[in-house]
């Protein structure tokens, strides 16, 4: 006679009061209630008193459950896993005082989580997890490989329709859900689910994505999954994926893949709340024949499943119909009773359930990528080094002066360069005379003046077709002190030349920049006197220590002279100041 097994129900929610514990109580000569774990005070209580649990074999965790065990206070063979949060953390504490355990789906939400339990396994060398699946035991599944086999199969779809929970649940009068747990408590417990359901879908996840992934794939399109790898093996290539409506969770799913034989699965998963009834079929089809199979919700369990074969036989069409023995929950746990008293090997135990949480973290990057979006987090942005363009773009904002350029130089007020420039309209101002102990300079004379050998004012451009390359500055003999003012009777200071209120020429101070069309412009940047850069001196240019000319002295300013480029004589005239001659406008 078959043993009686003591079961352990952890988590008294919806699966369990449906679907799980209706078949314990029907089959009691196979399985005993020994024991429940719940939570909720409230709920562990209703749900005791219904199902016939003393008060005595009632617990609030898995912990006091395992510490009653060590004690002997309590019988237990096997558990069922049916809690509504994390299972990983309770599987682990039964695993390890080998329990065997059935568990409801999903195992876990991450590839890690789960590879904990698979390594605890191997490390033992014995199976204690079976996932409950329970179409998977069902007779019509079964058949499906035995009428069909899978080297002939042409197209296998599987289409489910999900209504809400009452056309499922409605009957069972399931105990409700109640909020009694302290806040901190109930806090705590979603944030380690939320956490846990992050590390599955992935960093780049939105809230949309990870409720599609566990209301929709693991808790959907995962149970299809294991129907058609009962009967036909893995989904091992994803071809194409597609959700809708936009934007609806869960909305409709629907998946094409490839069997390992290259045979193509088309997989569709339809949340509709508002519909009648639940509804599942699969059809095979191959090149002879064609399969349905009609398969109830598992909490159904008085319904049963049903398969019907279509072939053309002697020129006739022949149609072979039956119905499953059993209930696909029934059967279950009848594969169940084998796994802990025979050690039967399930159909789909960790290592399978890891395997498929991989391949619908994969349909869920599929459905991610479609709308333009990845999974992965986006990396941190990288301080960016400081690049050469930014670096000239700072260079050009600090104030520079070019040759060339069109708009005048800045003068300082108070700065010789203000003193040269003379402005149109304004009468020129009085010498400021210097003090008395200072001796006056002696104006300088030029004697036999080069082609030109006077230097340019600032921001004065050379105007000259073909420039020869500068020439070494001519040497510029040092001013002589004396006590009296000289006449001067061939030389004319600069500061009593007058110019005519007229453009400023080419040689004169205050000059405007010559047009782009006039021969002589160089390339900017051309060294002059009086333009160099801060902090830079030029060479063969000996200033005199810059004192204030007194203000009854007319004040004589000492200019370096400097070679430039040889200008045409047809365009520049050149005038000496030892013959008193002054600029005209007819010698321009």
């Amino acid at each position: 006679m078959p043993k009686t097994l003591n079961i352990a129900v952890i988590g008294a929610g919806t699966m369990a009061q449906a679907v799980h514990l209706p078949v314990l109580r029907r089959r009691w000569d196979r399985f005993t209630v020994t024991a429940l774990v719940e939570h909720s005070p409230r709920r562990r209580r209703e749900a005791s008193e219904v199902w016939g649990v003393a008060e005595e074999s009632r617990y609030e965790s898995v912990a006091d459950l395992i510490t009653a065990v060590r004690g002997k206070k309590v019988a237990v063979d096997a558990a069922l896993l049916s809690t509504d949060g994390l299972h990983v953390s309770d599987l682990m504490q039964l695993m390890r005082r080998g329990i065997p355990v059935l568990v409801e789906p999903p195992l876990g939400f991450s590839a890690e989580e789960i590879a904990e339990v698979v390594d605890f396994e191997r490390m033992t060398g014995r199976h204690l997890v079976m996932m409950a699946h329970p179409q998977q035991y069902d007779d019509s599944v079964i058949a499906l490989s035995e009428k069909i086999a899978a080297k002939d199969v042409r197209m296998i779809d599987h289409e489910v329709l999900m209504p809400a929970s009452q056309p499922l649940f409605g009957w069972a009068h399931v105990t409700t859900s109640a909020y009694d747990l302290p806040t901190e408590v109930r806090s705590q417990r979603r944030k380690s689910l939320q956490a846990a359901v992050e590390a599955g879908a992935g960093g780049g996840a939105t809230q949309r994505d990870r409720d599609l992934y566990v209301k929709g794939l693991l808790t959907g399109v995962a149970h299809q999954v294991a129907v058609i790898e009962r009967a036909y093996g893995p989904v091992t290539r994803l071809v194409a994926v597609r959700h809708w409506p936009k934007g609806v969770i869960p909305g409709s799913i629907e998946i094409l893949g490839e069997l390992e034989n290259g045979a193509p699965v088309r997989l569709v998963w339809h949340y509709l709340p508002f519909a009648p009834e639940y509804s599942e079929r699969i059809e095979v089809l191959s090149a002879r024949k064609r399969m349905d199979v009609e398969l109830p919700a598992p909490s159904l369990g008085d319904r049963r499943s049903s398969i019907s074969l279509r072939e053309k036989s002697a020129g006739a069409v022949v149609t072979t119909a039956s119905t499953a023995t059993a209930g696909a929950a029934e059967a279950m746990w009848e594969a169940f009773h084998a796994f802990v008293d025979r050690g039967t090997r399930p159909i789909m135990g960790a290592e399978e359930a890891r395997a498929q949480l991989l391949l619908m973290r994969e349909v869920l990057a599929a459905i991610v990528e479609a709308d333009g979006r990845s999974l992965e987090p986006e990396p941190e942005p990288e301080p960016e080094p400081e690049s050469d363009s930014e670096v000239e773009m700072e260079a050009e904002s600090e104030p520079d002066v070019e040759l060339g350029s069109e708009t005048q130089p800045v003068v300082e007020p108070g700065s010789e360069s203000e003193a040269d420039v003379p402005t149109e309209g304004e009468p020129e101002p009085e010498p400021v005379a210097e003090p008395d102990d200072a001796p006056p300079l002696e104006p300088a004379t030029v004697t036999d003046p080069a082609p030109v050998n006077e230097p340019a004012p600032a921001g004065e451009t050379a105007a000259a077709a073909d420039p020869a390359p500068l020439a070494d500055p001519a040497p510029v003999a040092e001013p002589e002190p004396v006590t009296e003012p000289v006449p001067v009777t061939d030389a004319v200071p600069l500061e009593d030349v007058s110019f005519p209120a007229h453009e400023p020429g080419i040689d004169e101070p205050g000059v405007q920049e010559p047009a782009a069309d006039e021969p002589g412009i160089d390339e900017p940047g051309i060294d002059e006197p009086g333009i160099s850069e801060p902090g830079t001196e030029q060479p063969g240019i000996d200033e005199p220590e810059a004192r204030e000319p007194a203000v009854d002295e007319p004040s004589v300013e000492e200019k370096p002279t400097r070679s430039l480029p040889t200008l045409p004589t047809d365009e520049v005239d050149v005038w000496s100041l030892d013959q008193d001659s002054r600029p005209r406008e007819g010698d321009r």
